[in-house]
């Protein structure tokens, strides 16, 4: 059985096509799309343009799909849709154009997703997982008798980028107002005195982009997937040189997150900080096989069952 998952984003809306053998299922077809849908919010709304890419971009995904069938489609939004006025509005849209019915998911939701699709690989028992997405981050603890502090916090690396920067390269002032925020959002949710963890893991771009910068850099193997407090340090300083050698490497490397990274690496920068760790684990799944993995549960439990007696 073939499903897909649409993930509509703040930064990106990313298709995946996963095929279920033996109660697991595995990727077999990946699609991303630049959406930038946080830059389409005005004043708490999403924006009719805004509304237009995304039934554009689902019909897409619709065309895409046509290779895949027979596939159930499921989709879902994060930040986006959840943090404005006109929820109800947007989705109804979106059905009318599409036939996709969107299910938007609240922040601890998506912070409880993030723990389920990475819960098999996670590389130690208890620690700190965040998801860095383009308009919330999600923290949440974890340990072996299950998860612990979950919250969304209301800042990401897209929607910090729109309040902050000017050009590409921060400037320090540009730096330091977003530290600020960052610590300021993580002390409303009471986040500013975790206890310290050695291991953070994290989901989603910027910390899969910050592993791709490292690994291009050399600084660690091509299949690793953890890097250290110190590694991490390394390639700050060598981005904050702003210099032709920095550009280059974004421009290679991560062509569609050069107006993010900047603003993610400062909130990962804080997540460190905080947490006095020495390492960090890059997942390779996240809220996409969290909800699928839900999905499948669900149908499992509403399954009839069959008396033996009558088969």
């Amino acid at each position: 059985m073939k499903y897909a998952v649409i993930d509509l984003g703040s930064n990106t809306i990313r298709l995946v096509v996963y095929e279920e053998t033996n109660a697991e299922f595995h990727a077999l077809f990946t699609q991303k799309f630049t959406a930038g849908l946080a830059a389409y919010l005005q004043d708490g709304i999403m924006t009719p343009e805004g509304i237009r890419l995304i039934c554009t971009t689902l019909q897409r995904c619709k065309m895409l799909l046509k290779e895949f069938t027979p596939c159930t489609t499921l989709a879902f939004s994060t930040a986006p849709l959840r943090n404005i006025r006109n929820t109800q509005e947007a989705i109804d849209q979106i059905y009318a154009e599409t036939g996709y019915s969107v299910d938007v998911l609240t922040g601890l939701e998506e912070a409880y997703l993030d723990y389920y699709g990475v819960q098999r690989e996670l590389p130690v028992e208890s620690g700190l997982l965040f998801d860095i997405g383009g308009g919330s981050t999600e923290i949440l603890t974890f340990a072996h008798d299950g998860t612990g502090v979950i919250e969304s916090v209301p800042i990401g690396s897209l929607n910090l980028s729109k309040k902050h920067i000017a050009k590409l390269f921060p400037d320090k002032k540009e730096r330091d107002a977003i530290r600020l925020q960052v610590q300021k959002s993580l002390k409303r949710h009471k986040l500013n005195h975790l206890p310290p963890y050695e291991t953070l893991c994290g989901i989603g771009g910027t910390a899969r982009t910050v592993l791709q910068l490292l690994q291009a850099m050399k600084v660690i193997l091509p299949a690793q997937r953890t890097f250290t407090a110190e590694q991490f340090r390394k390639l700050k300083k060598f981005l904050w040189k702003k210099d032709s050698a920095a550009m280059e490497l974004l421009t290679q490397y991560c062509p569609d997150r050069l107006h993010t990274i900047f603003s993610g690496i400062l909130i990962l920068e804080t997540l460190i900080l905080q947490s006095r760790c020495t390492t960090v684990y890059v997942c390779k799944y996240g809220v996409r096989e969290g909800y699928l993995r839900r999905y499948l549960m669900q149908q499992k439990k509403s399954a009839p069952t069959v008396n033996p007696d009558c088969a």
